[in-house]
């Protein structure tokens, strides 16, 4: 399989294809089966995650993420930009590659997902890139971040951030 080459020429651009890959993949069949064998586990004789406990099918999904897509870094010299689908095939991806993915899950229940870039202390640009969910996801009034790509539960972030930069999805 060969993929797209495209110019990328600011963190827009960027921020648009991964944008563009949580809008297919939302409606993927691959994309609804991952988000449902995520959430449709038994503890019991109840779901593991129970029904309308928005904060807890998110932060689930997060782990799910994290559990079954190996973090790896992009091609070298290349940062490539994976479909959720794509994500799914090879079992790995770098930040990008599994924000398109946990997005287009959530997005697959319904959920309202935003996207955050930030700079941290140390770096001379935008580097690293994770979601915000929306909460509860019919109005959202709060905004948690998930970041797949670390070791910590969801709400984390950083502390040495210098510059954000939040896009709508």
């Amino acid at each position: 399989m060969r993929g797209k080459i495209r110019t990328v020429r600011s963190t827009d651009d960027r921020v648009r294809f991964v944008t563009e890959n949580i809008h297919k993949g939302r409606v993927s069949g691959m994309v609804h089966t991952f988000a449902s064998m995520a959430l449709t586990d038994y503890c019991g004789d109840t779901w593991c995650v129970p029904v309308r406990d928005w904060l807890g099918e998110a932060c689930n999904m997060m782990d799910y993420v994290r559990a079954n897509i190996r973090y790896t870094l992009d091609t070298r010299d290349i940062d490539t930009y994976r479909t959720p689908d794509r994500t799914l095939q090879l079992a790995m991806g770098d930040c990008d590659d599994m924000v398109s993915l946990l997005g287009a899950a959530l997005q697959a229940v319904g959920h309202a997902v935003r996207i955050k870039v930030i700079q941290m202390r140390g770096q001379d640009e935008f580097h690293h890139i994770y979601l915000l969910v929306g909460l509860p996801p019919e109005a959202p009034g709060e905004w948690v971040p998930l970041d797949p790509t670390q070791p910590f539960d969801c709400g984390w972030e950083p502390e040495d951030i210098v510059r954000q930069k939040i896009y709508d999805v």
